[in-house]
């Protein structure tokens, strides 16, 4: 067993008198485990190949722990051997091949001194949702499991056809045309400028984590330094902000990509979909022999925008995917695992994985983006 120390405050309020915390040492037993492998790829017809492989960590680290003498091969149903070469960073393998609807694929990765592992999936057939026309209509939903008040409005989304075995997932988007076409780049150039005026180690390894790409959000580059630099030092959090915008390069794309929209919430408004938890952006359902499925968007910029007559030039998109059953099934497990960490009374979560001598998961799916409005 390893004993670790963890601080705890006990504080005392009074009505006129607040008195000082008091820190005590609490020693916790945490037994000791071996790590496991963790194995990470979900895949679709419009992807290449791309998997992830990574180690358990234990409770006092913080970095993560990549492998990178693997040897990873997809076999098709058909025979087809594709195998996955290591991309050199963050334990991710790729192929140039795509995965293909309705076919089995099976994973085989192999690491010194461990077992072979194995998983089994498939990306289920297409079937194409649409979004007939429909008025915006405006109602008051009180979400249940957080007793929150939303503004949203119905749609339904039609198959064209009864889905035997219906499994989907919704997400409700919405997508600037104003800033979803631009990209960002940090330089290695610059980010050594930035070191030289002051960036701390910490920070300087996180923004190398993003150098020499291009970049939806050029945010994310502002927010590591808020969060490694602000609290330690304002003016130098500045001066390196402005140095970084200062020679952050910049350009337009044609094409929106999947990581340049905006998310929004969604619920389910039919008898076999939900929302898990406090998620109030992800609607699920898994049903037999269904035509169509009934939604509640809700977007609190767009009303008030509507409310004011003030165009935002915005498109609004829906998002629906086709999953095959272990993707549902991870997806559930993951969202009510996160959403049970902020309750100390709960159980563990257990996310399902349907990896055979590791854990992890494995499965296929179809996304389809159906467009909406703009307002």
């Amino acid at each position: 067993m390893k004993k670790f120390i963890f601080k705890y405050l006990l504080v005392s309020f009074s009505v006129f008198v607040t008195f000082p915390a008091c820190v005590k040492d609490m020693e916790i037993d945490v037994p000791e485990t071996s790590r496991k492998v963790v194995v990470t790829c979900l895949f679709n017809p419009q992807d290449k190949w791309e998997l992830t492989l990574s180690k358990t960590k234990n409770i006092k680290e913080n970095v993560d722990i990549y492998i990178e003498n693997a040897n990873v091969e997809i076999i098709a149903e058909t025979g087809e051997i594709i195998a996955l070469d290591y991309t050199g960073e963050n334990g991710v393998y790729k192929s140039d091949n795509y995965p293909e609807m309705n076919r089995s694929y099976t994973l085989k990765v192999n690491i010194p001194g461990h077992n072979e592992i194995t998983a089994e999936s498939m990306v289920p057939d297409f079937v194409k949702a649409t979004v007939p026309d429909f008025e915006i209509k405006w109602v008051k939903y009180l979400y249940p499991n957080n007793l929150m008040d939303y503004d949203v409005f119905p749609l339904q989304v039609n198959f064209g056809e009864t889905v035997q075995d219906a499994r989907f997932l919704f997400r409700s988007y919405y997508f600037d045309p104003k800033e979803g076409y631009n990209r960002y780049m940090l330089t290695t150039d610059t980010l050594e400028k930035l070191k030289k005026a002051g960036l701390p180690e910490n920070a300087y390894l996180e923004l190398a984590k993003l150098a020499d790409q291009w970049i939806v959000d050029q945010w994310i580059f502002d927010q590591i330094l808020f969060k490694l630099v602000f609290f330690e030092d304002f003016d130098l959090k500045q001066r390196l902000s402005h140095l970084l915008y200062q020679d952050l390069k910049q350009k337009t794309v044609s094409v929106r990509e999947y990581e340049a929209f905006g998310r929004s919430v969604c619920f389910g408004n039919d008898y076999w979909l939900n929302n898990v938890s406090y998620d109030v952006m992800t609607t699920i359902g898994e049903a037999k022999n269904v035509t169509h499925a009934k939604l509640l968007y809700a977007n609190a910029n767009l009303k008030y925008s509507m409310e004011h007559n003030n165009s935002r030039d915005e498109e609004f998109w829906l998002e629906a995917i086709q999953a095959s059953k272990d993707y549902i099934d991870y997806y559930r497990t993951y969202i009510l695992q996160v959403s049970q960490r902020i309750n100390p009374y709960s159980e563990p979560v257990m996310v399902h994985s349907n990896i055979n001598n590791a854990t992890g998961i494995f499965a296929g799916y179809n996304r389809q983006m159906i467009y909406l409005f703009t307002y």
